[in-house]
């Protein structure tokens, strides 16, 4: 009954074309009037009307109006991406996570920052809190397969995160105070020196005493809030000119400090980074444009996880881990159009290389001492990329794309105190191409249709190939023999069509994914066990829609629904679950009123239903629905005050496990505040 429900949530994105036409006949068409530039899905800049892909544009006013304040509450409600459902406000970062399309899982979407890696390198999580909404431009974002371009990490998809760069004089402060003691304070200043680049500044401390993450069942006398403290600060240096197409240079420094606890007193971590980024521009008329970036990161990870008894009613240290890493990489490319021919092309290299190491000290289940690993490794990829998209119909345009990557891990060790002793891991190699055909073709002034069909894949991290992971009285392995994930073959084919004030948006998708990685349960006593391996092969299918609708000038409204369903094809450690699979729904509104002299008003839902929270297919995670608001009010043209209700409704979900406990997504959260603009 289920499959037949998504076959035809599937195939009524191609049955609904014939009736376009005289849809498009009886309301009127109406082109919208904002066609933003995307530099994502062809890694130049391109009205977003024509690139031959799924992507859409999250402008810097629908993020300001959106009732959420850190980045991923704001993405939440966008249909086919799939954010962890734990808020970065509190959650453990390793369970921050980012796919789209179905393809779940950690690291299989890739986030960027001004075009930049943002994921981290080593475990592929996203570090949110680095980010505040106030001092973002637009979040591109770009659905499917994308190895073709960005090799590893793009195997389901792109959200990459613009920054407003200095262009004027500003100052932007952002200061809230909310339900739990949390603080929030964001300031933004800006300044042109000498009439030819530009300076800013950004800092921002968060602070909250958090939440009980536990239900109330599962908590004993050990158990307390998770709380969270950090501060970033970024001085960004940048060319005054560019236009369009960005600045013709900037440069960047960052820092960042995180302080989180868990909910016991010996399961925290601290995170300390320092970044630095540069990229330039050079226009050369009719022979095109050069590109370059490079960027290099510091980062220490200090962690400590606990067990609890089976009551909790006492815990005891279990880990304790020291992690440096260093992530480096530069890029180069040359594109250029020929509107004459109606093509463009681009080619280019980008190389990436992460080292790592490990200072791992073991307790037993009662906190005694029992050894220290030493481990690292490094891990470094080069890639050669390149499109040509052209023309060879009026309102056709074909953009057949490819990129081969070459990868490798070396340098790998494991030294054992009172072990083992010195361990050399083997090197690993490979080798990987990743092709794309997309195509888009004008079929009526205001409909386009869009398809396209790829291979890509994803490498493992560092995380899951040396390291491994201890949380709460569980044990999970690391696997020095995995192989990348492969996405065979995947596909998309949507239409676009704008009806006067509204654009009608469906999109059918499937992937077929061997190799996939994942956890496979050893053991369940006396302690859960697992280990990263290379399992299964799964098959995904489903279907998105949206319907951004402008109802009146202050008025709009966006529904969306996600229907996707997965199923293990293949599974070597768990065979009984070959053919399983659990239909998942997504669905989302925005209702805003936007008029300045009275109010900005946003109201939101978020429905999911449940799906499987384990490997082995018992435990689940909660069918949930979420409603958000937000308004805010001009004072006069200085200062503006606003309030955020999260969770409104008080609904209580499980977001994840950690061990073989479910975690509570965040209750009610309510918050005032205020913004001072300066110009």
């Amino acid at each position: 009954m289920k499959r037949a429900l998504l076959k035809k949530a599937f195939y009524a994105v191609a049955a609904t074309l014939p009736l376009l036409p005289a849809l498009e006949r009886a309301v009127g068409a109406a082109s919208l009037d904002l066609d933003p530039l995307v530099v994502t899905a062809s890694r130049y800049a391109q009205p977003v009307s024509v690139v031959p892909a799924y992507v859409s544009v999250v402008s810097s006013s629908t993020l300001k109006a959106t009732p959420a304040q850190t980045m991923d509450d704001a993405l939440r409600a966008l249909p086919g991406v799939q954010i962890s459902l734990g808020s970065s406000r509190v959650v453990n970062p390793a369970l921050q996570t980012v796919s789209m399309l179905g393809v779940g899982g950690t690291g299989r979407a890739l986030v960027l920052l001004d075009g930049l890696p943002f994921t981290d390198a080593f475990t592929a999580f996203v570090p949110w809190s680095k980010i505040h909404p106030q001092v973002v431009e637009r979040v591109e974002v770009l659905r499917g397969g994308n190895s073709n371009l960005y090799g590893s990490k793009a195997m389901s998809g792109i959200i990459n995160v613009i920054s407003r760069f200095p262009k004027e004089r500003a100052v932007d402060v952002d200061a809230s105070y909310g339900s739990r003691n949390t603080q929030h304070l964001n300031v933004y200043a800006s300044e042109p020196v000498l009439g030819r680049f530009g300076l800013s500044v950004d800092a921002n401390r968060y602070t909250t005493n958090g939440y009980q993450w536990l239900r109330a069942t599962d908590r004993g006398p050990v158990d307390h809030n998770a709380t969270a403290k950090n501060w970033a600060a970024n001085v960004t240096a940048a060319s005054l000119k560019g236009g369009a197409g960005g600045p013709l240079w900037f440069l960047r420094g960052s820092a960042f400090r995180d302080n989180r606890n868990h909910g016991l007193d010996q399961f925290f971590d601290s995170r300390d980074e320092m970044d630095l980024a540069a990229g330039a521009r050079l226009p050369l008329g009719a022979a095109g444009e050069v590109r370059g970036n490079a960027f290099v990161g510091k980062h220490v990870l200090d962690s400590t996880n606990a067990n609890t008894n089976a009551t909790r009613t006492t815990q005891s240290i279990a880990v304790h881990n020291l992690l440096p890493s260093l992530d480096s990489g530069a890029g180069l490319q040359w594109s250029n159009s020929y509107e004459t021919l109606g093509s463009s092309v681009v080619v280019g290299v980008d190389l990436r290389n992460t080292s790592a190491r490990n200072e791992q000290a073991e307790y037993s289940t009662t906190g005694v001492y029992q050894r220290s690993v030493s481990s690292g490794a490094t891990q470094t990829n080069i890639g050669v990329f390149g499109q040509w998209s052209f023309t060879p119909l009026p309102g056709l345009t074909v953009a057949p794309s490819g990129r081969v990557d070459y990868w490798q891990n070396h340098h790998a060790y494991q030294d054992e105190m009172n072990g083992t002793g010195h361990k050399a891991l083997p090197y690993k190699s490979y080798a990987f191409f990743s092709p794309r055909l997309a195509l888009r073709y004008q079929a009526l002034e205001p409909l386009s249709l869009r398809g396209s069909v790829y291979r890509a894949f994803m490498t493992p991290t560092l995380q899951n190939l040396y390291r491994g992971a201890r949380p709460q009285n569980q044990i999970q392995y690391p696997n020095p023999d995995l192989s990348p994930e492969i996405l065979r073959i995947g596909g998309d084919f949507g239409w676009d069509l704008a009806m006067g004030p509204a654009t009608l948006r469906a999109t059918g998708f499937w992937n077929e994914i061997s190799n996939s990685i994942g956890s496979v349960t050893l053991q369940t006593v006396p302690t859960r066990t697992t280990r990263v391996e290379n399992v299964s092969s799964i098959q995904t299918r489903g279907a998105t829609f949206e319907i951004p609708w402008k109802v009146s000038q202050p008025l709009s409204f966006t529904p969306s629904y996600t229907v996707f369903r997965s199923i293990i094809t293949d599974n070597i450690s768990s065979p009984q679950t070959v053919g399983s699979g659990k239909t998942q729904h997504h669905a989302a509104f925005t209702l805003v009123y936007d008029d300045p002299r009275i109010v900005t008003a946003s109201l939101r839902g978020r429905y999911m239903s449940a799906r499987w929270g384990d490997d082995l297919q018992t435990r689940y995670l909660d069918e949930h629905f979420v409603m958000d608001f937000s308004a805010s009010r001009w004072v006069n043209k200085y200062l503006e005050v606003y309030g955020v209700l999260e969770n409104m409704l008080n609904r209580q979900y499980s977001s994840t496990y950690l061990g073989s406990l479910p975690l509570l997504g965040e209750p009610f959260y309510a918050a005032l505040g205020l913004r001072l603009h300066y110009r």
